[in-house]
């Protein structure tokens, strides 16, 4: 099968995901959490700067989960060929990629809440209560859809391997990024995630025919 036109460098929306998820945090910086004193919570979010570096870190994530579906779908179809068909690992990295878009978008929106606390009058002004309800509640969609990624890592994996849909050496890659994603809690694996994300995008639109792959067997 060769992949050509805009089927091709249709992958390239996973490179452009990882840009956006990269640019949000380098614009939002340092962030509090419920471990920080109430002076430091309520110090933060007293800076309209920061509160503006929120929404707009908000905006770029949820843009982000468009060009993420696109790639989800271009790997979907890449997968369906290894795989001789919409078999158990395609339809599970589809709709584990789906879930965990879904979960970031909500898990964004539940962190910025709090920055668009006001008053009757239109002033800002934060809840404490409301902060750690909606920072734990975005905690735990935020690690659920890191948690979720692993299939798509994982599924993505075995059919390299199987079916040559990408580099051995990125399938072998993706085993170790998988595992990690089990502690999505922590940052350094999502910083492998998305490493591992770019580099597959490129290999995507690098590898621009596959007919010569062995097809995957059940």
């Amino acid at each position: 099968m060769s992949s050509t036109g805009f089927a091709r460098w249709a992958a390239l929306s996973g490179a452009l995901f990882v840009a956006l998820w990269v640019t949000a945090f380098l614009i939002l910086g340092d962030t509090v959490e419920s471990a920080n004193s109430d002076a430091e919570i309520l110090a933060y979010f007293g800076d309209k700067g920061q509160r503006d570096r929120e929404f707009i870190t908000l905006v770029l994530l949820l843009a982000a989960s468009l060009p993420f579906i696109v790639f989800i779908s271009v790997l979907r179809s890449r997968l369906e060929y290894g795989e001789g068909g919409a078999g158990v690992w395609t339809v599970a990295v589809y709709g584990a990629g789906l879930v965990s878009t879904a979960l970031w978008a909500v898990a964004a929106t539940l962190y910025v809440v709090p920055s668009l606390d006001t008053d009757g009058n239109g002033e800002f002004q934060l809840d404490l209560d409301t902060f750690n309800a909606f920072t734990g509640a975005g905690y735990l969609a935020w690690t659920s859809a890191g948690t979720i990624m692993s299939i798509v890592v994982l599924a993505t994996s075995v059919l390299g391997i199987r079916a040559g849909v990408i580099p051995k050496w990125l399938s072998w890659l993706g085993f170790a990024v998988a595992l990690s994603l089990l502690a999505a809690f922590l940052v350094i694996p999502v910083i492998f995630l998305l490493a591992w994300l770019f580099t597959v995008s490129i290999a995507l639109v690098w590898r621009r025919d596959i007919s010569e792959a062995p097809t995957a067997t059940a």
